[in-house]
Protein backbone atom coordinates (compact mmCIF):
# COMPACT_ATOMS: atom_id res chain seq x y z
CA UNK A 1 0.00 0.00 0.00
CA UNK A 2 1.39 3.62 -0.76
CA UNK A 3 1.56 5.87 2.00
CA UNK A 4 2.51 8.98 0.68
CA UNK A 5 0.96 10.87 -2.05
CA UNK A 6 3.91 11.17 -4.73
CA UNK A 7 1.76 11.74 -7.77
CA UNK A 8 -1.56 13.87 -8.74
CA UNK A 9 -4.73 12.57 -8.39
CA UNK A 10 -6.97 13.51 -10.92
CA UNK A 11 -11.52 14.30 -10.62
CA UNK A 12 -13.39 15.28 -13.80
CA UNK A 13 -12.66 19.28 -13.36
CA UNK A 14 -9.72 18.97 -10.87
CA UNK A 15 -6.02 17.78 -10.65
CA UNK A 16 -4.65 17.43 -7.20
CA UNK A 17 -1.14 18.24 -6.82
CA UNK A 18 0.71 16.82 -3.73
CA UNK A 19 3.01 19.57 -2.14
CA UNK A 20 6.36 18.32 -2.00
CA UNK A 21 9.06 20.06 -0.76
CA UNK A 22 10.00 22.02 -3.64
CA UNK A 23 6.39 23.27 -4.22
CA UNK A 24 6.49 24.53 -0.44
CA UNK A 25 9.31 26.21 -0.62
CA UNK A 26 7.98 28.14 -4.08
CA UNK A 27 5.05 28.79 -1.54
CA UNK A 28 7.70 30.39 1.08
CA UNK A 29 9.11 32.44 -2.03
CA UNK A 30 5.77 33.83 -2.72
CA UNK A 31 2.74 33.72 -5.30
CA UNK A 32 4.40 34.07 -8.48
CA UNK A 33 7.28 31.80 -7.57
CA UNK A 34 4.14 29.14 -6.69
CA UNK A 35 2.18 29.84 -9.69
CA UNK A 36 5.60 28.95 -11.84
CA UNK A 37 6.15 25.64 -10.18
CA UNK A 38 2.48 24.83 -9.66
CA UNK A 39 1.88 25.43 -13.42
CA UNK A 40 -1.24 27.34 -12.42
CA UNK A 41 -2.61 30.56 -12.00
CA UNK A 42 -2.91 31.48 -8.39
CA UNK A 43 -4.73 34.49 -7.41
CA UNK A 44 -4.43 36.87 -5.18
CA UNK A 45 -7.66 35.27 -2.94
CA UNK A 46 -6.52 32.26 -2.74
CA UNK A 47 -2.98 32.87 -1.67
CA UNK A 48 -4.09 35.55 0.67
CA UNK A 49 -5.19 32.32 3.32
CA UNK A 50 -3.82 29.41 2.24
CA UNK A 51 -0.16 30.28 0.23
CA UNK A 52 1.11 30.50 4.04
CA UNK A 53 -0.22 26.92 5.41
CA UNK A 54 1.10 25.39 1.89
CA UNK A 55 4.46 27.31 2.59
CA UNK A 56 4.45 25.54 5.94
CA UNK A 57 3.13 22.25 5.01
CA UNK A 58 6.57 20.81 4.40
CA UNK A 59 9.43 21.21 6.57
CA UNK A 60 12.87 20.25 6.97
CA UNK A 61 12.57 20.78 10.55
CA UNK A 62 10.41 17.79 10.73
CA UNK A 63 13.03 15.14 9.42
CA UNK A 64 14.97 14.80 5.81
CA UNK A 65 12.13 13.59 3.82
CA UNK A 66 8.73 14.67 5.34
CA UNK A 67 5.84 13.01 3.16
CA UNK A 68 3.19 15.44 2.08
CA UNK A 69 -0.15 15.67 3.43
CA UNK A 70 -1.58 18.69 1.43
CA UNK A 71 -2.97 18.32 -1.93
CA UNK A 72 -3.69 21.56 -3.89
CA UNK A 73 -6.81 21.51 -6.20
CA UNK A 74 -6.20 23.01 -9.61
CA UNK A 75 -8.99 23.42 -12.22
CA UNK A 76 -8.26 21.50 -15.18
CA UNK A 77 -9.75 23.61 -17.98
CA UNK A 78 -8.86 26.94 -16.08
CA UNK A 79 -5.38 26.53 -14.68
CA UNK A 80 -6.76 27.84 -11.68
CA UNK A 81 -5.96 26.92 -8.34
CA UNK A 82 -8.94 26.80 -6.82
CA UNK A 83 -8.67 25.15 -3.11
CA UNK A 84 -6.33 23.03 -1.23
CA UNK A 85 -7.10 19.80 0.76
CA UNK A 86 -5.33 18.35 3.85
CA UNK A 87 -5.16 15.01 5.04
CA UNK A 88 -2.80 14.47 8.51
CA UNK A 89 -2.11 11.25 10.15
CA UNK A 90 -4.19 11.46 13.79
CA UNK A 91 -1.96 11.12 16.57
CA UNK A 92 -5.07 9.24 18.43
CA UNK A 93 -4.81 5.71 16.36
CA UNK A 94 -2.61 4.57 13.46
CA UNK A 95 -4.60 4.33 10.13
CA UNK A 96 -6.70 7.50 11.15
CA UNK A 97 -6.16 10.66 9.53
CA UNK A 98 -7.66 14.10 9.81
CA UNK A 99 -9.29 15.51 6.79
CA UNK A 100 -9.57 19.54 5.90
CA UNK A 101 -10.02 21.56 2.79
CA UNK A 102 -10.26 25.31 1.79
CA UNK A 103 -11.99 26.36 -1.75
CA UNK A 104 -11.44 30.05 -2.94
CA UNK A 105 -14.20 32.31 -2.28
CA UNK A 106 -14.97 32.58 -5.88
CA UNK A 107 -15.21 29.12 -6.65
CA UNK A 108 -17.56 27.96 -3.59
CA UNK A 109 -21.09 26.26 -3.79
CA UNK A 110 -19.87 24.20 -7.15
CA UNK A 111 -19.06 21.17 -5.65
CA UNK A 112 -15.28 21.40 -5.60
CA UNK A 113 -14.96 20.99 -2.00
CA UNK A 114 -16.50 17.51 -2.06
CA UNK A 115 -14.93 16.35 -5.45
CA UNK A 116 -11.25 17.25 -4.19
CA UNK A 117 -12.35 15.51 -1.38
CA UNK A 118 -13.68 12.50 -3.05
CA UNK A 119 -10.38 11.61 -4.43
CA UNK A 120 -8.25 12.07 -1.66
CA UNK A 121 -10.84 9.84 0.74
CA UNK A 122 -10.63 7.39 -1.95
CA UNK A 123 -7.18 7.35 -2.11
CA UNK A 124 -6.57 7.35 1.64
CA UNK A 125 -9.16 4.21 1.69
CA UNK A 126 -7.99 2.29 -1.13
CA UNK A 127 -4.30 2.89 -1.49
CA UNK A 128 -2.84 3.55 2.08
CA UNK A 129 -5.68 1.67 3.83
CA UNK A 130 -7.01 4.19 6.26
CA UNK A 131 -9.65 2.92 8.84
CA UNK A 132 -11.24 6.13 9.79
CA UNK A 133 -11.01 9.53 8.60
CA UNK A 134 -12.26 12.75 10.63
CA UNK A 135 -13.07 15.93 9.75
CA UNK A 136 -14.55 18.85 11.92
CA UNK A 137 -15.66 22.20 11.01
CA UNK A 138 -17.10 25.34 13.06
CA UNK A 139 -20.95 24.16 14.61
CA UNK A 140 -22.03 27.47 12.33
CA UNK A 141 -20.49 26.74 9.12
CA UNK A 142 -23.54 25.31 7.42
CA UNK A 143 -21.89 24.84 3.57
CA UNK A 144 -19.16 22.48 5.80
CA UNK A 145 -21.66 20.46 7.19
CA UNK A 146 -23.67 19.98 3.80
CA UNK A 147 -20.45 19.31 2.45
CA UNK A 148 -18.88 16.44 4.93
CA UNK A 149 -22.93 15.23 4.82
CA UNK A 150 -22.38 14.78 0.81
CA UNK A 151 -19.17 12.79 1.09
CA UNK A 152 -20.64 10.33 3.85
CA UNK A 153 -19.24 11.49 6.94
CA UNK A 154 -21.75 10.98 10.30
CA UNK A 155 -21.84 13.55 13.12
CA UNK A 156 -19.43 12.03 16.08
CA UNK A 157 -19.38 14.71 18.44
CA UNK A 158 -19.87 18.51 19.20
CA UNK A 159 -17.75 19.62 21.94
CA UNK A 160 -18.51 23.34 21.86
CA UNK A 161 -18.12 25.04 19.23
CA UNK A 162 -16.89 22.29 16.76
CA UNK A 163 -18.56 19.66 15.04
CA UNK A 164 -16.48 16.35 14.87
CA UNK A 165 -17.57 14.33 11.71
CA UNK A 166 -16.30 10.29 11.15
CA UNK A 167 -15.93 8.44 7.87
CA UNK A 168 -14.98 4.22 7.93
CA UNK A 169 -14.84 2.48 4.92
CA UNK A 170 -17.87 0.48 5.99
CA UNK A 171 -20.45 3.22 6.16
CA UNK A 172 -18.59 4.92 2.55
CA UNK A 173 -19.61 2.25 0.54
CA UNK A 174 -23.31 2.58 0.87
CA UNK A 175 -22.63 6.24 -0.12
CA UNK A 176 -20.96 5.41 -3.26
CA UNK A 177 -23.54 2.99 -4.20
Amino acid sequence: MTQVLDHPLFTARLRLEPVTPELAQAARAGQAAFADVIGADAPAEWCASSLPLVARSISHAWGPAPAPTRAVAIHRHLGMVIGDVRFDPSLRAANEFEIGYSIAKSYRRQGYATEACTAVIDWLFEDVGAETILAGCDAKNVPSVRTLRRLGFWLDSNPGQTFWWVLTPDIRPALRA
